[in-house]
C-alpha cells in the first residue's frame, strides 16, 4: 500500500466526526493510534497545541481580514485606499489553501536584511500559475507590508491608482498629516518619494512595498519610466517587492534590483507543490481513496503523476484537484488521462463545451465569455445589452462558466460584477477563442448607440 493510500484510509475512518480545525498530520496520527493500539498519551501535548493553534487560525481568518488601521482612514483619503478592496479580493481568497514557499519567503527575507542592499526593488518572476500572487499576498499578511496588486480586468492596474493607493496607506500608517492627496499624488512618482522618505525617517525596521504582477499594470508609454511610475532610486531602508510574469515580460529600470526566480523545475517549487497536492489528499481522504486505489492498481504514484502532468504549476493543482474529486473533470479515466498543463486544461474545457451542445455554446457560451474577456470587469446585464441576449440566459452561462470567473467585491444591493479569474485563461481566449472578432463586434455596437456629431 502506498503512502498517499494509507493516509487516505486512515483518514477516512474518522468519517464524520473529524473536526475540520485538526491539521491532517494530527487526524493521521490519532488514527494510527486507534488502529495500533498504541499509548496515545504522548500525542496530547501534541494535540492541545495543534487544536488551539488551528483554533487561533480560525479565529483570525473569520473576521475582516484587512488590518484595522485602514479600517477608518480620513474620509479623504477613503477613496484612495484599495486595501478593503484586495483583502477581500485577493487575500481572503488566497489564504485558504497556502502551504510553502518557505524558501522563497526566506530569500526574500535575506535580501531585505542584506546590509549590501540598503534599499532597491526585489523581482520575483514566474510563468502564469506559479503562485507569485499567492505567494505575494502571504508576504503581504505576514509582515503587514504596504501593497497594491495590479489586475488586468479591473482598474487598479493604472498608474493613477497605484499611486494613490499606496500614498494613501503611507500617510494612513506613518500618520504624515494629509487628510487629502493632492491631485499630483497620482501623476507621478514625486510625491510618493516624498512620503517614502519622511516615513522611512521615522522608523527603523524596514518599510517594504509588495507590488504583484508589474507586467499587467496599465503601459502609459512614456519612455524613461518605468510602469506606474515606479521610481528607480529608493531612500534608503525602503524595499519594494515586484513580481512579474518573467524578466522578458517586463524590465524592471532601477538602481538595485535583487532577482529570485521560481522555476516552475526547481526542487523547492516541486516540493512546495508535492506538498500542496498531498495536503489536499489527506484534506479530502474519503473522495480520494477510490481514486488512489485505483492509480495503484495500475501501478502507477497518483501524486507523481500528477506533479508531472501540472508541469510545476500551482494554479493547475488548484483547479485540477478539485474537479477531478467531484468527478467534473472531462474524459477522465485514469491518471495518464490528466491535461498536460494549464493550456491543455483550459483547451479540454473549451472543446468538452463545445462539443456537448454546439448550438448552446456558439449562442450563449461563447459570447459571454468572450464578453467577459472584451469588457473586462463587468455586470450580466452589460454582457446581456451588448450582446442582445437575454439577461436569465446570460446568468445562466455565468454560472456555467463560475470556475473561470471571480465576482468582484460590491456594496449591499449593488449589481454583481465579474471579471475573467486569471491572465493565463485570458491569453487563451485572446489567442485561441477569436476576441479580435469580439471587439470589432464591440465597436460595431458602439457605433450603433451613439449619435455620432459629423460637423
Amino acid at each position: 500500500m502506498s503512502r498517499n493510500t494509507l493516509s487516505a484510509a486512515l483518514n477516512a475512518r474518522l468519517g464524520n466526526d473529524r473536526q475540520s480545525s485538526k491539521v491532517p498530520a494530527l487526524r493521521t496520527l490519532e488514527c494510527i493510534a486507534d488502529v495500533t493500539g498504541a499509548d496515545v498519551a504522548p500525542l496530547e501535548k501534541l494535540r492541545e497545541a495543534a487544536l488551539l493553534q488551528a483554533a487561533l487560525s480560525a479565529s483570525a481568518a473569520s473576521g475582516p481580514p484587512a488590518w484595522p488601521e485602514f479600517a477608518a482612514p480620513p474620509a479623504g483619503l477613503a477613496d484612495d485606499l484599495l486595501v478593503t478592496d484586495f483583502a477581500y479580493g485577493v487575500l481572503e481568497p488566497l489564504a485558504r489553501g497556502f502551504v510553502g514557499r518557505s524558501h522563497y519567503i526566506d530569500a526574500i527575507d535575506a535580501a531585505i536584511e542584506d546590509p549590501a542592499l540598503p534599499s532597491g526593488y526585489i523581482l520575483i518572476t514566474g510563468e502564469p500559475g506559479i503562485g507569485k500572487t499567492s505567494l505575494m499576498a502571504e508576504l503581504v499578511r505576514r509582515g503587514k507590508w504596504l501593497h497594491h496588486f495590479n489586475i488586468a480586468a479591473s482598474g487598479a492596474s493604472t498608474t493613477e491608482a497605484f499611486l494613490r493607493n499606496v500614498c494613501a496607506q503611507l500617510v494612513v500608517r506613518y500618520a504624515l498629516g494629509h487628510k487629502v492627496l493632492p491631485s499630483r499624488a497620482g501623476q507621478d512618482s514625486l510625491f510618493l518619494l516624498g512620503l517614502l522618505g519622511a516615513a522611512a525617517m521615522r522608523h527603523a525596521s524596514p518599510l517594504v512595498i509588495a507590488v504583484d504582477a508589474i507586467d499587467e499594470a496599465a503601459d502609459d508609454g512614456r519612455p524613461g519610466t518605468n510602469r506606474l511610475s515606479l521610481p528607480r532610486q529608493l531612500p534608503d531602508n525602503v524595499y519594494v517587492v515586484v513580481s512579474s510574469r518573467g524578466r522578458n515580460a517586463y524590465e524592471l529600470d532601477a538602481d538595485r534590483i535583487r532577482h529570485i526566480e521560481i522555476d516552475d523545475d526547481s526542487e523547492a517549487n516541486r516540493a512546495d507543490l508535492l506538498l500542496f497536492i498531498e495536503t489536499f489528499i489527506e484534506d479530502h481522504a474519503e473522495r480520494m481513496a477510490g481514486i488512489l486505489r485505483s492509480a495503484e492498481q495500475a501501478g502507477v504514484d497518483f501524486t507523481e503523476q500528477f506533479l508531472e502532468r501540472s508541469e510545476g504549476n500551482f494554479l493547475y493543482a488548484s483547479r485540477v484537484l478539485p474537479e477531478i474529486v467531484s468527478g467534473e473533470l472531462p474524459g477522465l479515466e485514469s491518471v495518464g488521462d490528466l491535461p498536460l498543463g494549464l493550456r491543455e486544461y483550459y483547451h479540454r474545457h473549451w472543446a468538452t463545451m463545445q462539443s456537448a451542445d454546439p448550438e448552446l455554446f456558439d449562442e450563449l457560451h461563447r459570447p459571454v465569455i468572450q464578453g467577459f474577456a472584451v469588457l473586462h470587469e463587468t455586470s450580466t446585464e452589460a454582457i446581456a445589452e451588448t450582446w442582445d441576449l437575454p439577461a436569465d440566459r446570460v446568468r445562466q452561462a455565468v454560472a456555467t462558466w463560475h470556475e473561470f470567473l471571480n465576482q468582484a467585491r460590491t456594496e449591499p444591493g449593488g449589481t454583481p460584477r465579474y471579471r475573467i479569474y486569471h491572465k493565463s485563461f485570458l491569453d487563451f481566449l485572446q489567442s485561441t477563442a477569436g476576441i479580435g472578432s469580439v471587439e470589432e463586434q464591440l465597436l460595431d455596437f458602439v457605433d450603433d448607440a451613439v449619435d455620432w456629431d459629423d460637423e
